[in-house]
This record gives C-alpha cells, sequence and structure tokens, in this order.
C-alpha cells in the first residue's frame, strides 16, 4: 500500500472503510425505496417532513413527489383536509424553529448534543435564515382572515344560570356552607 501524507489519510481511510464493509445491508434494515411507498404513505412523510423543515421542496423530495409538485399546490388550493394538513405541518415546523432560536438565545453554544433528527435538522438552519422566515411566517399569520365563527347554538340563559347556581351551591356544601 503506498504511503500518504498525514493530510490524506481522513480520505483514504474513509475508502479503505468503505472497502471492508460489506457489499450490502440486510433487506430489513434498507428503506424502502419511494416508488414502492403508497401515495397515502407519501404524503405522511411529506407533511412529516414539511413540519421539521417548513421546507415545501425538501419535503417533495424527502417524501419521493418531487415530480408532483404541481399538483401538491392544486391540491392544498381545492381540498379542504389537504389544506389543513399543510397548515397545521407549517404551524408545528415554525413553533420548533422557534422554539430552536429560543434555545440559541438563551443556551448559545452550551447546548447539549442533538439528540432527535428533527434537533439535527433545525440546529443546521442558520440564525439569519430562520429569523427572516420567522419574521415571514408572522406576519403572514397576522394577515391572514381570522377563522369562521362556528354556528352558535340557541342557548338557554336562565337554565344555564341555573346549573351554575346549582354547582356553585354543591361546591358551597362540600365546604362545610349551608349551600
Amino acid at each position: 500500500m503506498p504511503r500518504h501524507s498525514h493530510r490524506d489519510r481522513g480520505k483514504f481511510a474513509k475508502i479503505e472503510t468503505l472497502r471492508a464493509a460489506p457489499a450490502a445491508k440486510p433487506p430489513e434494515a434498507m428503506p424502502a425505496p419511494a416508488k414502492a411507498l403508497s401515495r397515502r404513505q407519501k404524503e405522511e412523510i411529506f407533511f412529516n417532513e414539511l413540519a421539521t423543515v417548513c421546507n415545501v421542496s425538501a419535503a417533495l423530495r424527502a417524501s419521493g413527489l418531487g415530480s408532483d409538485s404541481r399538483s401538491v399546490y392544486q391540491r392544498r388550493r381545492t381540498e379542504p383536509d389537504f389544506r389543513r394538513r399543510w397548515d397545521e405541518a407549517v404551524a408545528e415546523g415554525y413553533a420548533l424553529l422557534e422554539l430552536e432560536m429560543l434555545e440559541r438565545a438563551r443556551f448559545g453554544s452550551k447546548r447539549p448534543k442533538p439528540e432527535t433528527r428533527v434537533e439535527k435538522r433545525l440546529r443546521e438552519v442558520p440564525t439569519a435564515v430562520a429569523m427572516q422566515l420567522l419574521r415571514y411566517y408572522h406576519s403572514r399569520v397576522k394577515a391572514a382572515p381570522a377563522a369562521p365563527a362556528r354556528a352558535r347554538t340557541r342557548v338557554d340563559a336562565a337554565a344555564l344560570r341555573r346549573k351554575v347556581e346549582q354547582r356553585l351551591s354543591e361546591l358551597n356544601r362540600r365546604l362545610g356552607g349551608e349551600g
């Protein structure tokens, strides 16, 4: 084996470990190819990834829906359930990003190593980019119209008052009062 300088050892050491590694992983350890997944499974991966990184392109690539980007946006516009799941995933992703930024502000570089894949992914986001994303998201949420109010049912005020008074007198008796 030829000799190399100390600078090259890392590169060649990796090659040697690759040569020594088994040719293939056992089938149960290999992830399923994206094409073998059902549409529903791909959507789950898409929404999980979207909730992690708030990046639609990355979520499309991770789920194997990269070629369907137009149809995903179309479904978001036309299908209320799909839009609801999308909005929930984005809100969760921004909440995670906000928590990450708070942790950076509180602890700086004195934080323990990330334990989960989500923590690792969030730490990769540069602070300036994260702040821009959060500003954009908060301005968008403020500008969004309020959710439509649920249809209110007619409530009998007198019956409600009697029920509250009953409950209060019951609590009074339990605490030693006359009720």
